[in-house]
Order: structure tokens, then C-alpha cells, then sequence
């Protein structure tokens, strides 16, 4: 899997590239020494090929000079010489890229991801920026190389991951795809993964908003619009395309933890949200990568990921979508439609209308499903209902918390016909705070929601005293 460098750093990079630097002038301050200099003017503004050519011939030399403890990236850094600072950085991130042994070369070194892990923080502007780009690469080789990261790997990954969620909480676009790109590169080892979970307040949450808001197009205004979207691109429900996959990219890789994949979604309702995506998918990228996320959400916990499937009425479109693609012409496609499908028809399968309702409710994405308004449905399972304390506690909470005027018309809609239809069951939702809300839902903005929460007061009145 390979990613171009975000447009934004890649300007960056250019500009710092494009820059004089008075050499002459750091070697009087005893910033840096006639012999780097030399070395640097060497493979300073020449040719990619020429670079190459002569940093493969001297990689630990070359390593040491920018990056080692007398290094000129920490002797600029202590001299305050900014300038300096992101030329050595970009410099580091060229060689990184087209020398593969210099990678080698600076993981040999004492410490090799110190200095640029203090960099994260510095006041500079471009500086963190930069040092979290070679990081990111020094990093995802390292873990790449080793199966048992080093103690200096493990050290540093959770705090380069710590500076680049403060990236995707940013109310630009272009800072939040360049940290989520980053994500994606450092995300292919268990390591990488699990280190990402376990920091998941910091890690996933933000890029599940973006998420959210790609399915909604709720961005919480013009200012957040514009941030989403990174002002250039296609975009979907507020979010430019290309932020989109990237995001898709990071959930999908972590899916494939059994823990993520088992937990995610309870913590973090992802389903929702990746199924409107793929319904409203703009492109085909889209389209592959949220199936595929989906299908492996299915896949490695589906005890826990296809009731809420099932419930999100995925199943028909999935159908739907089968019939314009072919094993010979995507396979990969057409397989994860055959497994999620075959899953959810064999799922859908072993359900009966109660057990349905009961996944319904506990879900909290409560819509007017057959069962709400099937008298007979109510009169065989209200009992039954009222006798499973789990369920009678989820849907009060749902009515208490919940701000969506569906789910809230069709709760307190429940809550009235098990009151009429389960005697002795008004003290019991009374006790859950239920009575009490729908008398205040009666005041609701929102017509049918009054209208449903009305009948619900009318039937706590007329069973009064049962």
C-alpha cells in the first residue's frame, strides 16, 4: 500500500528545498564543520540520481552528519538555526525515500528517533510538521524490519501517535489527512495496532467525527465545512474524497485486531455511519474500501458486528450492488459481498420478530420497523418484554438520551403500548424515569414526536391505578 505525499507537504518540502542556505556563514558560528560541508554541497541542488549515487557509497557517514548525537540536525536545533532545522529534515526525508540502506544506517544509531520526537514540540511552524513526516517513515520501517519492535520503537510510537492526533482534531483539512495518512503508513504491523487502540480516546475518536460527518454532512458549520473538506477535491457530506479513504483506510486496517474489530463498534458506533457511506458511496475506492471494512468487522467478531448489520438494513443494497460486479472482473470485491451477504442472510435467518425488536432496542437506532405498530406483536411479546429487565432499561435510555426525533417518536411509542398491553407494568417504567419524560417529551419542537409521546401520557392516566 502506497500513498502519495499529502499536496500540502509536498509544497513544503519544495519550498524548503528551493532555499539557500549560507553554509559559509553556519561554519563561522561553528555550527557545522568544513568536512560536512563539503559532504552536504555534494548532494545539495544535483540530481536525484546523482544523490543517490553518492550517499549510497557513505549511508552511515551521511547518517551520522544529520542525525547523530554531534550531528548537524541537533547542532542547528541548539543554535536556534531553524533554516538549517528543515533543510537537515527534508534532506532526511529525500534520502529516506530513495536510499534504502540509509534507512539501516540511522536505526544503527544511539537513539535515532530522540531528537526528532523533541522536535514534535517545538514553536516552530514547519518543524513538528516535518520531523512527524520522518518519523513516520523511520518508524513504519523499523517495525516493518523486526517482528519484536526495540524498546526505543516502543518508546516512540505512542508519542508520535500522540502528536498527530492533535493533528486530526485540527480545524484544517490538509493537517488532518497529512496525520491520517501518516496513520495509515504506521498501521500495518499488530504493534503498530494495538499500541493505536490502546490510545484510542486520542487515536480514534477524532477521526471517527470525520467519519460521522462524511455520513451525515452535519459538519457543526461553514467553519467545519471548509476544515473537512481541506477546500479542494470532491467532496462527501462535507468531507473531501480523499480525506474519506484515507479514514476508511485506518479503520479497515484496524479491523483486522479481533479485539478492535469486537470492540469498535460498541464503543464507537462505527456501523452507522460506514453503511450510509457505502450506500452514498461518490466512488468506486469508497465503495471497495467500506465493504471490505465491513466485511471484516463481520468476519473477526460477528457475534458482536452483525446484529447492528442486520439492523442497519445494509443487507438489500448489498444485494443490489452483487449484481454489478463479477469474480473474473473483482474478485476481491465480490468476495467480501459474498461472505457479508451470506452472513447476514444466514444471521437474518435464525432471527425471530422478538429477537429482532430486542436488537433493535438495545442498538439506540430505534425507526418504525414492522413490529412498532403490529398490534398482535404486542399483545403475543409485551410480557415478555416487560419481564427482560436489560431491555426495558435500554429503551428508557434511549428516551432519556437520545436527541433524534425518530427515535424518540417511536420510543415513546413503545413505552405507551406496553403500558396499555402489560398491566402492572406502569410502576416499573415510572422507576426508569420513563413517565416523566414522555410528559416533558409532550413539549417536544417536533410533531410526531408530541403526537407519540401524548398517547404514552394517555396511557400512564388510563392505568393509573394498575
Amino acid at each position: 500500500m502506497s500513498l502519495d505525499t499529502p499536496k500540502y507537504l509536498s509544497e513544503l518540502f519544495s519550498n524548503i528545498r528551493g532555499r539557500s542556505i549560507a553554509w559559509d556563514a553556519h561554519v563561522r558560528a561553528g555550527l557545522i564543520t568544513d568536512s560536512d560541508i563539503k559532504k552536504i554541497k555534494a548532494i545539495d541542488k544535483v540530481s536525484k540520481e546523482k544523490q543517490v549515487g553518492v550517499v549510497e557509497k557513505d549511508v552511515d557517514g551521511y547518517a551520522a552528519l544529520i542525525l547523530g548525537p554531534e550531528g548537524a540536525l541537533r547542532k542547528a536545533t541548539d543554535g536556534k538555526r531553524m533554516d538549517v532545522v528543515a533543510y537537515m529534515l527534508v534532506l532526511l526525508g529525500d534520502l529516506l525515500e530513495g536510499v534504502p540502506a540509509f534507512t539501516n544506517s540511522l536505526l544503527s544509531l544511539p537513539k535515532p528517533f530522540a531528537h526528532l520526537l523533541s522536535l514534535l514540540s517545538h514553536t516552530d511552524e514547519s518543524a513538528p510538521l516535518l520531523s512527524a513526516s520522518v518519523l513516520t517513515t523511520l518508524l513504519t520501517a523499523c517495525l516493518k524490519s523486526s517482528v519484536k519492535p526495540s524498546p526505543d520503537a516502543r518508546d516512540a510510537l505512542p508519542k508520535l501517535y500522540h502528536s498527530l492526533a492533535g493533528l486530526t482534531k485540527s480545524l484544517d483539512g490538509h493537517l488532518q489527512d497529512i496525520a491520517i495518512q501518516s496513520y495509515v503508513s504506521l498501521l500495518r504491523s499488530t504493534f503498530a495496532r494495538t499500541t493505536f487502540w490502546d490510545m484510542e480516546e486520542q487515536t480514534v475518536a477524532p477521526i471517527v467525527k470525520i467519519l460521522e460527518t462524511a455520513a451525515t454532512g452535519n459538519c457543526g458549520g461553514s467553519d467545519r465545512v471548509a476544515s473537512a473538506t481541506g477546500g479542494t477535491g470532491i467532496v462527501q457530506g462535507g468531507v473531501g474524497l480523499q480525506l474519506l479513504y484515507h479514514v476508511l483506510l485506518v479503520i479497515w486496517e484496524l479491523t483486522f485486531e479481533e479485539l478492535v474489530a469486537e470492540e469498535i463498534n460498541p464503543k464507537y458506533d462505527v456501523i452507522p455511519p460506514i453503511t450510509e457511506i457505502l450506500r452514498s458511496s461518490l466512488k468506486e475506492k469508497i465503495t471497495r474500501l467500506a465493504l471490505a471494512t465491513l466485511a471484516n468487522l463481520a468476519t473477526e467478531s460477528p457475534s458482536t458486528n452483525l446484529p447492528p448489520l442486520l439492523l442497519s438494513n445494509i443487507l438489500p443494497y448489498l444485494q443490489q450492488l452483487s449484481s454489478r460486479f463479477t469474480s473474473a472482473s473483482d474478485p476481491d470485491l465480490t468476495a467480501d459481498l459474498s461472505s457479508l451477504i451470506e452472513a447476514l442472510d444466514t444471521f437474518q435467518s435464525s432471527q425471530t420478530t422478538l429477537s429482532s425488536y430486542r436488537l433493535e432496542i438495545i442498538s439506540g437506532h430505534l425507526r418504525w420497523s414492522p413490529p412498532h405498530r403490529n398490534e398482535g406483536f404486542w399483545k403475543r411479546h409485551a410480557r415478555e418484554i416487560m419481564d427482560d429487565t436489560e431491555l426495558v432499561k435500554a429503551l428508557s435510555r434511549v428516551l432519556s438520551s437520545s436527541t433524534d426525533k425518530t427515535v424518540l417518536a417511536v420510543a415513546a411509542n413503545d413505552v405507551g403500548v406496553l403500558v396499555r398491553e402489560a398491566p402492572g407494568s406502569r410502576k416499573k417504567w415510572e422507576e426508569q424515569g420513563a413517565k416523566s419524560r414522555v410528559m416533558e417529551l409532550m413539549g417536544d419542537s417536533d410533531a410526531e414526536v408530541r403526537y407519540e409521546a401524548l398517547k404514552a401520557v394517555q396511557g400512564f392516566l388510563a392505568n393509573a391505578f394498575s
